[in-house]
């Protein structure tokens, strides 16, 4: 049997936790981009209903103009994520149940402006996880400001807490109704950029 010389010896196990390239494969591809989909949603793909600081406050002039509190935390309070408190005459307040905290995320997490910017928000009640089901295809990769990027296209699972299935809840929260109920079918988008590591989720909206 060949012997290996010292230097391809100490080469060979470098290549083999290198992958064997000093580079990593720039081309867009399915494998590739279901990867870098796949550890996004990993770290992002937390699905949360938009209440991120509690208590929460109700007066009766929003009950009375059925503001979105107001239809909605009375329908939390019934499959026990919160409780409530009159602490005056014109005023309930809403406090998260020992349930309703498992549900609590304390983490940054994105949510966008009625003007389309991103901005990051600590904390919030999350429904389920999204994870890559399929990647349906991907944009042409362009270059914006010296960064090639690419829009995929793909569809979902999810991880969906219990209480998403009652009847009241799918009411109040349309969105999440339409989340739970449309896995494997609705059609999501996710911008990843190439960096130096290879294609990357970025945090945002396409």
């Amino acid at each position: 049997m060949k012997k290996l010389n010292w230097l391809k010896a100490w080469w060979l196990p470098v290549c083999l936790l290198a992958a064997c390239s000093s580079t990593h494969n720039d081309e867009p591809n399915r494998e590739n981009l279901t990867a870098a989909l796949s550890s996004f949603l990993d770290a992002h793909g937390d699905m949360c209903i938009g209440k991120m600081k509690w208590p929460i406050d109700i007066t009766k002039d929003e009950a009375q103009q059925r503001t979105a509190n107001s239809l909605q935390l009375p329908v939390l309070e019934k499959v026990g994520l919160v409780h409530k408190q009159q602490i005056s005459d014109s005023t309930m307040r809403y406090t998260l149940s020992d349930e309703g905290k498992k549900y609590y995320l304390d983490k940054q997490l994105p949510s966008m402006a009625a003007n389309g910017t991103v901005t990051m928000h600590q904390g919030d009640v999350c429904y389920g996880k999204l994870h890559i089901d399929k990647v349906i295809g991907w944009d042409l990769p362009h270059n914006v400001n010296g960064t090639e990027r690419t829009v995929i296209t793909y569809t979902y699972t999810i991880e969906a807490a219990p209480w998403t299935r009652d009847p009241d809840v799918q009411r109040v929260f349309p969105v999440v109704a339409m989340v739970v109920r449309s896995g494997g079918a609705l059609q999501l988008k996710q911008v990843v950029v190439l960096t130096k590591d290879g294609w990357q989720g970025e945090i945002g909206f396409s």
